[in-house]
């Protein structure tokens, strides 16, 4: 077990004898915003590649506005700088399975950031065509982070956390979008985001509850089956 795993285990051991009150939350919430100062500190060179991505992000979401989409503009750098700072809050997630250090975020992450920047516009696209090409950026971009952080030697628990995140965004956006503008009953979104959430709140029962860190890559069945004996 690596450092960051006896540390997180720890940590879960005394939000669970807090009794999940909010004085324990609130300690725990302070001990992981001190982790990933430290983390930044371990990881300089991703957390500048992030602020760089960061910026970039925000700047190419302002050609909405001058578009004359100056509410997607907000909605989308807000999106995207939302993103860029839960990356940056996970910097210790960044390390190696192996436990050693990574040289920087890797082109596999970013890859799969600019998918996680798609939401917004999944959203609010009215026009099916463009919704389309958009969901087919979206499974390329799928298509090759996996196989970059492989050949790259760049596989983390960040990539794998970050790539079930966006996944699950990218899906709900999709299907919210197509129930705003007609195209998919209001039942059938009900389906498809309890779909996506159950393996969430089954991984977040394993996590808080349980003190163990959800199995990688494994059905969402399993997962459930683990947090209803981390909930027994």
């Amino acid at each position: 077990m690596i450092e960051s795993e006896v540390w997180t285990r720890e940590l879960l051991r005394e939000l669970r004898l807090a009794r999940y009150r909010p004085r324990g939350w609130l300690r725990f919430l302070g001990a992981s915003l001190a982790r990933a100062r430290e983390q930044r500190q371990v990881h300089p060179h991703a957390h500048r590649q992030l602020l760089a991505l960061a910026a970039a992000g925000a700047l190419a979401w302002s050609a909405a506005a001058v578009a004359g989409r100056p509410a997607l503009a907000v909605a989308g750098a807000g999106w995207w700088l939302a993103q860029a700072l839960m990356v940056d809050w996970h910097l210790g997630l960044l390390s190696p399975h192996d436990g050693g250090r990574a040289p920087g975020l890797g082109i596999a992450n970013v890859l799969t950031m600019l998918r996680g920047g798609l939401p917004p516009a999944l959203f609010v696209l009215a026009d099916a065509h463009a919704g389309v090409a958009l969901l087919g950026l979206a499974v390329a971009l799928d298509l090759a982070d996996g196989p970059f952080a492989r050949r790259r030697g760049e596989a983390s628990r960040l990539g794998f956390w970050l790539d079930g995140s966006v996944d699950t965004t990218v899906l709900a956006a999709a299907a919210l979008g197509a129930t705003v503008h007609g195209r998919l009953a209001a039942w059938s979104l009900a389906l498809v985001l309890a779909r996506l959430a159950l393996p969430w709140f089954a991984a977040a029962a394993v996590y808080f509850v349980g003190g163990v860190r959800p199995p990688e890559a494994v059905p969402a069945e399993r997962v459930a089956s683990l947090a209803a004996g981390a909930l027994a």
